[in-house]
């Protein structure tokens, strides 16, 4: 009986999250193919962390940051070793940084769209502590 219990109270503490997410994560529809998506994550401003999301083909997406982590820590895009730092960091968590804006992005399908905005919501947070 108490595992019973136990694992009734996992399932519950999954939905609260799940809704808690749900609620906390705003969606703005700027066109037939393209979304901000205010996340949950809070950057070490204490800023809450956008994503974009545009449709760029049958089930393809490009998730990316707009610049907006870099530019938070350069906006003069002045300081060359947080930039590699920045590029080292985000190549090695699986994106790619386009050195000229600071932008920060991958592709993605449908299937891994959700993950893919949740990775760089995170990213976004961890870069903004090399400030």
């Amino acid at each position: 009986m108490a595992k019973i219990k136990k694992e009734l109270a996992c399932v519950n503490l999954q939905k609260e999250i799940a809704e808690w997410v749900t609620t906390n994560t705003h969606i703005l529809n700027f066109g037939p193919d393209t979304f901000e998506i205010e996340t949950i994550f809070k950057d070490s401003f204490g800023e809450t962390v956008y994503c974009f999301v545009e449709k760029t083909g049958v089930d393809k997406y490009n998730v990316t940051d707009d610049g907006r982590a870099l530019f938070k820590l350069d906006p003069s895009a002045s300081d060359e070793d947080l930039i590699a730092a920045s590029e080292d960091f985000v190549t090695a968590s699986g994106f790619s940084f386009n050195v000229e804006n600071g932008v920060i992005s991958c592709e993605s399908d449908e299937q891994t769209l959700a993950e893919k905005v949740m990775q760089l919501g995170q990213l976004q947070v961890n870069i903004s502590y090399l400030n």
